[in-house]
């Protein structure tokens, strides 16, 4: 990695930000075949230029670029952990950090960085862009800028996600478009905050921690997500499970509406029982981007050896399995009962309590107005 870069002077003494560059469309430029191409040390210059970083009230901002930097498509659990450590060995030297990334896994990384920096009391933000910063029409110049303000601020002590014009809980983000510059939602969370003329902020912050900043260094990688399809071939699914694969901790299945899967098929009823046999939990995630799984509401919802993931997006939820899995020290089915109590527990504010859901039934809420955790 290269050393820092400090951008400007402090005028809000202080006040300091850490950019961590990995890679991504933000640093990339046209090469000699007219194609995108990441180019190491263009977006750390082209942030120390930036004129705003020197008017009154911004805090000092340094940069860390990775060498090499890496493309999100790259971005995997020991690259993450790789930039928990950064933020650790910088934790109590920066008053906040923003991370730069390419956008294709960035709900995936920041998730999974919500749970790996325990007792966070300081604002880690997520951003990146869609189009380069060579582009005169570009979204990275802003979405930088503001990161960098939000970051500083100290408003908001946990890991968010900032693109285009909201501020998101990292862990209740996602990406829903490849092509428009508003390319992340979140669907069952209010935004903490949203740029319009000035910055609105939502109500709905974590508590502050009263523990001491640490950092988890491992997460178990031994989780699989399936997507269910009508008329599926059952028997295809079972081989996960048959296979005496030690390193299967968890399979996601996502499933219909609110938990609604064809259990008479016996491949998938055989799957869950040596699952569960097996000690790896099986775990209903809906396909439906808003709302929540339900076991209860239909007959044909989840079974009873089946947990529900409630309202968690799949990259919250991979990454808390892998959290959860990865801390806890016990033989294998313990784990897998521990981690189920847990899983419907918020730790990060990156799930609604059931009890939400079943008020929007009766008086008929919007969910929005629910998920405010």
């Amino acid at each position: 990695m290269d050393p820092l870069v400090n951008v400007g002077e402090a005028a809000a003494p202080g006040r300091k930000v850490l950019v961590i560059n990995t890679g991504g469309t933000a640093s990339m430029r046209q090469n000699e075949e007219g194609k995108l191409d990441t180019v190491p040390g263009y977006l750390s210059e082209r942030i120390a230029g930036l004129e705003e970083l020197t008017e009154p009230g911004m805090p000092l901002v340094s940069i860390k670029e990775y060498t090499p930097l890496i493309d999100s498509s790259h971005m995997e659990p020991d690259t993450w952990i790789m930039v928990a450590k950064d933020i650790e060995d910088n934790y109590y030297e920066y008053d906040g950090f923003v991370v730069v990334m390419g956008t294709d896994t960035m709900s995936y990384a920041a998730s999974a960085m919500a749970f790996l920096l325990e007792n966070l009391n300081k604002t880690v933000i997520f951003t990146g862009s869609q189009v380069p910063l060579c582009q005169p029409y570009t979204d990275c110049r802003r979405n930088i800028l503001v990161s960098i303000i939000l970051a500083g601020n100290g408003h908001f002590p946990e890991v968010c996600l900032f693109f285009s014009d909201r501020l998101l809980r990292a862990c209740r983000s996602t990406k829903l478009n490849s092509f428009n510059l508003d390319a992340f939602e979140s669907p069952n969370c209010l935004p903490l905050a949203t740029l319009a003329t000035g910055m609105r902020n939502a109500e709905h912050g974590l508590h502050q921690p009263r523990q001491r900043f640490r950092v988890q260094k491992e997460l178990a990688t031994g989780v699989v997500v399936v997507k269910l399809i009508p008329g599926f071939d059952d028997k295809s699914i079972r081989f996960m499970v048959a296979a005496d694969d030690s390193n299967l901790r968890a399979i996601v299945l996502e499933v219909y509406g609110s938990g609604g899967a064809p259990y008479q098929k016996e491949g998938l009823r055989e799957l869950v029982a040596t699952a569960c046999e097996k000690g790896i939990l099986v775990v209903a995630k809906s396909q439906c981007m808003t709302g929540s799984v339900l076991p209860d509401l239909y007959a044909a919802n989840v079974s009873n050896n089946v947990a529900s993931a409630g309202d968690m997006t799949t990259e919250a939820l991979v990454a808390k399995l892998a959290y959860l899995f990865a801390k806890l020290a016990c033989d294998r089915y313990t784990a897998c009962q521990k981690v189920r109590d847990l899983l419907l527990v918020p730790l990060r504010g990156e799930v609604s309590p059931v009890e939400m859901y079943n008020q929007k039934l009766l008086s008929r809420e919007p969910v929005s107005s629910l998920a405010k955790l």
